[in-house]
């Protein structure tokens, strides 16, 4: 998953639960979990229906265990009986087996050429898997990947919009240097006193402290808003609809909202108008 900042979408451990919680009211299954690939592993970090914490955070090396095969071979793998299955490595027996899980399966998680993270179901009890069990949580898979590539999609339009902003701002930044360096050779070569004063009072104004902070912001404290919600904010202070803007980034209007809703929060801001002042007089936006 592409992140800006540092940052990856809080939509994308939503779509993971989600995907879990289906996988379990569709299969009846008492176990749902995976993660995503990283650092060339697997990383598990989404659970539904555990009862220890012996597997969170585990990471899991392509080619061992279930997942790592499933990681590794890019296919679905299964075992009716992971305690005694003689076909895959038991390098995470005690996570596994303290877990109480008996038979499992694992599905890769797909996008466009790249294995992006896997998906497991797994029972306690009854020691076969059964088609419908390896069908569904390949299914749960191909759901989680469509839900990864739209964020992919998503977080490129971002991206794509914020390098846009950032060259405008550039753009203005260097028209400004170039008007205050004017001012001051204006300045040195005039003699008209009364002009003088007015450029000195301009180049005060130009070269001064922003104005105090209102409306709760400490002067000086910098809001710190996500790439996402500077995307936003910077396509609403032209105007836009909520609905403009959500096309523009490929979201909901109400995505949209949700946006707006914690940039207020964090601006301590009570209408869109006020934000964009907020956020500008602290430089966040153009």
């Amino acid at each position: 998953m592409v992140t800006l900042h540092g940052e990856a979408s809080p939509d994308v451990p939503r779509a993971w639960g989600q995907e879990l919680r289906s996988l379990r009211e569709a299969t009846g299954a008492p176990i749902a979990f995976g993660g995503p690939v990283m650092d060339g592993g697997l990383r598990l970090q989404h659970f539904d229906g555990t009862r220890t914490g012996l597997l969170s955070g585990l990471t899991v090396s392509p080619g061992a265990g279930v997942g790592g095969r499933a990681l590794g071979e890019r296919r679905v793998v299964g075992v009716d009986d992971y305690r005694t299955a003689h076909d895959i490595s038991h390098d995470y027996d005690l996570p596994v087996l303290t877990e109480g899980i008996r038979a499992t399966v694992a599905a890769p998680v797909v996008v466009g050429a790249t294995v992006r993270g896997v998906i497991y179901a797994a029972v306690r009890e009854s020691p076969g898997l059964g088609d419908r069990l390896k069908i569904a949580t390949s299914a749960a898979a191909r759901a989680l990947a469509r839900k990864l590539a739209v964020e992919d999609e998503i977080d490129r339009r971002v991206a794509a919009r914020l390098a846009a902003v950032e060259r405008t701002r550039a753009t203005a930044l260097e028209r400004l240097r170039k008007v205050h360096s004017g001012l001051h050779a204006l300045h040195r070569s005039t003699s008209d006193a009364a002009l003088r004063e007015r450029i000195a009072a301009l180049l005060d104004e130009a070269s001064g402290p922003p104005p105090p902070a209102s409306s709760g912001q400490v002067s000086g404290e910098i809001p710190v808003l996500s790439a996402r919600e500077l995307a936003v904010l910077s396509l609403v202070a032209t105007g836009r609809t909520y609905a403009s803007v959500a096309a523009d980034l490929g979201i909901s209007p109400m995505t949209v909202k949700s946006y707006m809703r914690d940039i207020l929060l964090r601006l301590d801001a009570h209408t869109r108008h006020e934000a964009v002042v907020v956020a500008r007089r602290h430089g966040l936006i153009p």
